[in-house]
């Protein structure tokens, strides 16, 4: 048998543990994790980055709001020295300051003068008079003269909606306080004026009061992050402080684009390891399975009588199985490889040649002789079949080889014992006919005794008649003759001889085989009625078996008549032509088959019989069969039962 190559993949992956195949896994696991990680760190970085910046702009944002507020604080400091004693400015560069002050970016919306009891004389621009004041106004002007410096109030709520909050600012002239300086900063005019853009796009600044409420914010350009935000509280300013929020960073494309690259990598890699998983394990399976029936069919190949071998087109051995090794003497490595002639062909014998397919049609199973090793002849049976390889080519021939030389022998034997049984069939018959036969014999022999003393009686008596001699003798040897008849009838249906088929008329055979029967037809009173059909075909086979089925059914049909009224023992035999053959019948009138024993009527050892063996209807099925016939019965169209024998014509017999 052709060597089998393992798959490719077998060899790379052989069987092993689970732990092969989670090896990949956790390794693909591992690989997820440390990107995971470093993604993870990444962000975590750039969020570390983004706070430390939030920190970073915020405590700058509030260095550069305190110095706005500081720097407003000197130039009201120098404009408050400008008031006179009733808070009108003694000079138009005064005017000019306070207006470039106002107008700017230092974000007050209103400048008050006080005199030194805290008694409000002037109010800047006059027309946001009357000024709306903090509730802890008094207090800021009491903490700026008892502190001598600037004092803030908390801040409070406008008429219009929007918060400020209030500086104190004591002024001193060359030699005495002159007063107090008030600026009123609005909040929101501050953010305009001192927040910048960059700073505004980026993050959310709000002012918030000492309870950490939101009382003034830049315009909100996003969502906000609340993880990133952070607060700064300005020092002696009422508790004001701002608070920074950064707005939620838009997600970045080529980190987001590399990382759903590299997870889909990932799920792609993982899935392709699984089904390669499968597919090997798979592979295994089979490889697994077909090892497993390779050793099965060995071991059934091995442990088989018959002989397994095949063969190529052009005749070569290509396959032995232990049982033809063991049947012819080679063993497989002497007989593999061999063309014809084989050395177990006996001299001048071989077997026939295959060339295609079809020809497997005409011969499928062949017997021939082969010749052991050591020299032994003996008998096979061939069968073989079309060997079709994998691509569905006819690659060759598989033949299986049977020894029959013992079934021979056996069947020699079944032969040998066969007439036996049937020559014994026949003397059973004869003897149940013996006193029917001496009864006909005695017929005959009585009349010769009869006319040979009557002849004896006319010569003692000296009477000579020469025509009455003549009569007198031919009737003696008439009945001589008819004697002589029926023992060479008794003769040859008792006689054991070798079967030997030839062609004969199976009408003679009929009317030998009542002519047996006739005397015990007319002593059982049974009436024959012999239809015999012209122009039958002659079969292939031996007489006196045939005579043999049709005396047991003639002599069973008389049986089955036993009770049977006197006028109604009909006896029926027919022939006719039937198909490719020749069918006859024998019916009788008597009280049929019963369904118990239909079913056993051709078991060998049943009779209904007390004297009976049992084996007639058995001997006759077997002469029928023997024949590559039938024989069968059925229930008659008029009661009784009729048997049918059916015989083919059959071929001549050509000596081997």
């Amino acid at each position: 048998m052709a060597e089998r190559i393992p798959h490719p993949l077998i060899s790379l992956f052989p069987r092993t543990g689970v732990w092969f195949w989670r090896l990949p896994l956790l390794a693909i696991t591992a690989l997820i994790a440390i990107v995971s990680f470093f993604v993870w760190f990444g962000l975590s970085q750039e969020r570390d980055e983004r706070r430390a910046a939030l920190v970073s702009d915020s405590l700058w944002m509030e260095q550069n709001l305190r110095y706005q507020f500081e720097s407003t604080e000197n130039q009201l400091a120098q404009i408050g020295n400008e008031f006179g004693g009733g808070g009108e400015l003694h000079s138009e560069q005064a005017q000019d300051k306070v207006r470039a002050l106002l107008q700017g970016n230092s974000g007050l919306s209103a400048l008050l003068w006080l005199n030194s009891e805290g008694t409000m004389l002037s109010t800047l621009p006059a027309s946001a008079a009357p000024v709306k004041l903090a509730e802890d106004h008094p207090i800021g002007v009491l903490r700026a003269r008892t502190l001598n410096r600037p004092a803030y109030t908390h801040p409070f709520l406008q008429p219009d909606g929007t918060y400020a909050i209030e500086v104190v600012m004591p002024v001193f002239g060359a030699n005495d306080f002159n007063g107090y300086a008030v600026g009123v900063f609005s909040l929101p005019r501050v953010i305009s004026s001192h927040v910048p853009w960059w700073f505004a796009e980026r993050y959310r600044l709000s002012f918030t009061d000492a309870g950490g409420l939101e009382i003034a914010s830049t315009t909100q350009a996003g969502a906000l992050n609340d993880a990133q935000a952070f607060g700064v509280t300005f020092e002696r300013m009422g508790g004001l402080g701002i608070r920074v929020n950064a707005y939620r960073a838009t997600t970045r494309v080529m980190p987001a684009i590399v990382v759903m690259v590299l997870v889909g990598f990932t799920l792609i890699i993982t899935w392709s390891l699984w089904m390669l998983r499968n597919r090997v394990l798979r592979l295994q399976d089979t490889e697994t399975a077909l090892r497993s029936e390779h050793a099965f069919r060995l071991a059934m190949e091995n442990s088989t009588l018959i002989g397994l071998r095949a063969r190529d087109l052009q005749g070569r051995i290509t396959y032995v199985n232990a049982a033809f090794c063991r049947m012819v003497g080679w063993n497989s490595d002497e007989l593999i490889g061999l063309r014809p002639p084989m050395p177990f062909w006996p001299d001048g014998e071989s077997e026939p040649a295959r060339t295609d397919r079809d020809g497997l049609t005409n011969t499928p199973a062949v017997e021939m002789r082969y010749q052991r090793k050591s020299g032994e002849i003996f008998d096979v049976l061939i069968y073989e079949a079309p060997l079709i390889d994998a691509d569905g080519r006819h690659a060759g021939w598989m033949g299986s080889v049977l020894d029959i030389t013992e079934r021979k022998r056996a069947e020699a034997l079944a032969r040998d014992q066969q007439e036996q049984l049937e020559a014994t069939a026949r003397l059973v018959t004869m003897g149940e006919m013996a006193s029917t036969l001496a009864h006909e014999l005695n017929q005959p022999l009585s009349a010769i005794t009869s006319y040979s003393a009557g002849c004896l009686n006319a010569l003692k008596a000296g009477r000579y008649d020469e025509k009455q001699f003549t009569d007198v003798l031919g009737k003696i040897n008439h009945q001589g003759q008819r004697a002589g008849r029926i023992i060479h009838r008794i003769y040859g249906f008792v006689r054991r001889s070798e079967s030997r088929r030839e062609r004969m008329d199976v009408n003679a055979a009929v009317l030998e085989a009542t002519g047996l029967l006739e005397t015990e037809t007319l002593r059982r009173k049974v009436r024959l009625q012999i239809e015999l059909g012209m122009d039958l075909p002659a079969i292939m086979g031996d007489r006196t078996m045939i005579e043999q089925v049709m005396v047991n059914l003639l002599r069973n049909g008389m049986d089955a008549m036993k009770h049977t009224p006197e006028s109604q023992r009909v006896l029926r035999v027919t022939s006719e032509a039937h198909g490719d053959g020749v069918r006859l019948s024998v019916n009788d009138h008597g009280a049929g088959i019963s369904p118990e024993i239909a079913g056993r009527l051709f078991d060998s050892f049943f009779t209904t019989k007390p004297e009976g063996m049992g084996m007639g209807l058995k001997i006759c099925r077997s002469i029928a069969e023997q024949h590559n016939g039938r024989l069968w019965f059925e229930p008659g169209p008029h009661g009784g039962t009729t048997f049918y024998l059916q015989l083919p014509v059959g071929e001549e017999e050509v000596s081997a």
